[in-house]
């Protein structure tokens, strides 16, 4: 949902034992090559610091490339000609100074884009929903009358919020709600506004895969897709790793694995639905950070910080062509969760990447205005390993809790990316580079809790290291590695062919896929080469490898390449991809960045025992009571992937009067998990706790206990 609202305090650590991790950077992999849209950055019309005089110089300092305006389900009240809310809708601050206009010379003050969130929701009188025509006034103005070049337009905020689905957040005066009616009014959006300019792009809002309300009744992104999939050029998510009060470090730092799952659902829905324009749509994230609400102290921790990186990589890596942090400023919110089981010592939290002393006029606990808090330096981190038109590479780290990301630059230069989620432990990095030859002195930036930053500011630090010696990387860190090449990979020859096939094109979790590569080369004689096979997910990430030395195959010879890999538990289209270098890894006979494709779905035979209590089971009105679940998956071989526990209160009458859910679960055969809430005694009576086990939107009901517990009111 939309947000209308640091700092850090880092313990520096002087002594690390450190652990092995190894990485592997396969520089003739490439998965992608950046847009310029890549890297955004959500602004509002509602922000009191957006035009102040440093802005300018600390967006260029992130490379900030896109701005989103004006600002979330704020876009849905919003009358863009007199910046101001629309009639009837109530809202506390607009600052007058943040007309389009200001707006646009801040973007080309920094050389990025603009990404316009037209009002869908009312039109500008406040007596109904948005109006085309007030939509093509704004393309008008912008592209024809003052030659601003806006390329992109999204066609409302979350509309799916607009009470379709029993929660309205999202202001909409249209008679008629829902997927259909939305997908019919985005037509006429989209019609009117390419008559005034042909050449813009406009997007469309889904919901994302195994989120609320994905997965709910009516289908939201099957309905949009089927209805106006002729229309979209761009399809519009917004992501939000957790629900305030469940938050957790480890929690959101492992939250980034669902991205590949999430987003290959998300590319499904638009092959399956949305006809012949299907292969053209792309895809923006045009909202995301840790948590959907009511932000804690999380968010103003270093731990934000890791998740951002991690995030955008994630999503940028699998193909889509923006991601939008939200936001630039917010304000603090002081009651929400600032446990001291989360990492950092502030007691507020805020979504800016910057401070925002003094929105709508109210002081607050933060340091002086644009001060930067740490995601803001997570967010100058991705800088360094990657700006638009560079290309990301194969990547992968043998330790679960050190991710890896690594991009050639257009000058040849190649960058690696080291995030250490964990809280404890150091690591020695070793690089295995192939297809690169670097020179011995690298440039490394880094950022986090190893290298002495603390304060109000904190800062990155940049230095000269020997790659002849491990990578040292300290625990909640962000380590970049700049190298420079001492050596240009060759394409030796195109007379070495493969073909590469596998057992089964769909598998399941824990079976075993049999893959096979025959290279036959068509070359002079081969001897003492390499031969390279790895799987990457739908994010891009290398996820298997196999790697065969000292190859020797004869003129008009063939060598076949047999390898048996057991699927992961997590669903997701896998791309195999597979190379011939010669003995230095530095120079390729054969690649093929697509062999062959196959997918891993989920089996739907799943079992679950529950168990449970309410601590104390007897109380009075009003009193405070502890609820605690546990969930064992008893399933041989199934797993639960983003799941969700639905706990619930029932009345005598079985209705429910409370319920809590946790979503993006993950269980593996014989795992449990305990969930723990707080519980207020409603009226009188003999009520029963129910807990149930769903998939990812709701879609499958595994399994229901309907008397885990009872609980007596007195």
């Amino acid at each position: 949902m939309s947000k209308y609202l640091i700092l850090l305090s880092l313990a520096i650590f002087a002594v690390f034992s450190f652990a092995n991790v190894s990485v592997t950077i396969n520089t003739a992999a490439e998965i992608v090559t950046l847009p310029q849209t890549a890297f955004g950055l959500n602004t509002a019309a509602w922000d009191w610091h957006l035009l102040d005089p440093v802005i300018p110089n600390l967006l260029e300092n992130l490379n900030v490339k896109v701005l989103r305006f004006p600002g979330g389900s704020f876009s849905d009240m919003y009358d863009w000609k007199t910046n101001s809310t629309v009639p009837g809708q109530n809202f506390p601050y607009v600052d007058p100074e943040n007309n389009f206009d200001n707006f646009m010379k801040l973007v080309n003050e920094i050389g990025a884009q603009a990404l316009i969130t037209v009002n869908y929701g009312t039109n500008f009188s406040g007596t109904a929903g948005g109006e085309p025509s007030e939509a093509a006034a704004w393309v008008k103005y912008a592209n024809i009358d003052h030659n601003y070049d806006v390329k992109y337009w999204e066609i409302g905020n979350e509309v799916y919020g607009n009470n379709t689905y029993g929660a309205n957040w999202e202001v909409d005066l249209h008679a008629t709600k829902g997927p259909q009616a939305y997908a019919e009014n985005f037509i006429e959006f989209v019609k009117a506004m390419k008559t005034v300019d042909p050449n813009i792009k406009i997007g469309a809002v889904l919901t994302c895969p195994y989120n609320w309300p994905w997965g709910q009744s009516p289908n939201w992104n099957k309905i949009v897709l089927q209805n106006a999939g002729d229309y979209i050029d761009f399809v519009i998510v917004h992501w939000y790793a957790q629900n305030p009060g469940n938050e957790s470090d480890s929690g959101l730092l492992a939250s980034t694995n669902q991205i590949p799952d999430m987003l290959a659902r998300l590319k499904q829905e638009i092959r399956d639905y949305a006809g012949t324009n299907a292969s053209k749509i792309r895809i923006f994230v045009t909202e995301t950070n840790s948590v959907s609400y009511n932000p804690g102290k999380q968010t103003t921790s270093l731990v934000n910080a890791l998740f951002l990186v991690d995030d955008y990589m994630n999503w940028l890596t699998g193909g889509v062509d923006n991601v939008d942090w939200w936001t630039l400023h917010n304000n603090a919110l002081t009651g929400n969760n600032n446990s001291d089981k989360l990492y950092g010592n502030t007691n507020y939290g805020d979504y800016g990447l910057l401070s925002n002393n003094s929105n709508f006029g109210t002081s607050t606990v933060e340091p002086p205005n644009n001060t930067p808090f740490p995601d803001y330096f997570g967010y100058e981190m991705l800088k360094y390993l990657a700006r638009p038109n560079d290309t990301i590479v194969g990547s992968f780290s043998d330790q679960s809790l050190v991710n890896v990301y690594a991009a050639k630059h257009t000058n040849g230069d190649l960058a690696v990316m080291i995030v250490n989620t964990d809280p404890s432990n150091a690591y020695e990095v070793n690089l295995n580079l192939i297809g690169f030859r670097s020179e011995d002195n690298a440039t490394e930036y880094v950022y986090g809790m190893g290298n002495g930053i603390g304060g109000a500011m904190g800062s990155i630090v940049s230095k000269t290291i020997q790659l002849s010696s491990p990578i040292e990387v300290a625990p909640y860190s962000i380590n970049v590695i700049v190298m420079k090449s001492q050596h240009i990979v060759k394409i030796i020859g195109s007379q070495v062919m493969q073909n590469t096939t596998v057992s089964s094109t769909t598998i399941t979790p824990g079976q075993s896929e049999q893959i096979e590569t025959t290279f036959t080369n068509k070359f002079g004689n081969i001897s003492n080469g390499v031969i390279e096979m790895e799987i990457y997910n739908s994010s891009g990430k290398m996820v298997g490898q196999k790697t065969i030395s000292d190859v020797s195959i004869s003129a008009n010879g063939s060598y076949k390449v047999s390898w048996n890999w057991t699927a992961p538990n997590v669903p997701d289209i896998y791309t195999v991809k597979s190379f011939l270098f010669d003995r230095s890894m530095m120079n390729v006979f054969s690649s093929s960045n697509d062999a062959a494709q196959f997918t891993v779905t989920i089996p739907l035979a799943l079992a679950f025992s529950i168990t449970g209590s309410v601590n104390p089971g007897e109380l009075n009105v009003g009193d405070k009571a502890v609820i605690s679940v546990t969930v064992t998956n008893t399933s041989d071989l199934g797993y639960l992937n983003n799941g969700i526990i639905d706990v619930e209160v029932h009345n005598a009458a079985n209705q429910k009067v409370w319920q809590q859910f946790d979503q993006n679960v993950n269980l593996s055969p014989s795992q449990s998990t305990t969930l723990t809430y707080k519980f207020t005694a409603p009226a009188m009576g003999t009520y029963s706790l129910q807990v149930g086990v769903f998939s990812g939107g709701w879609g499958t009901n595994y399994a229901w206990n309907s008397d885990v517990a009872k609980v007596v009111v007195k």
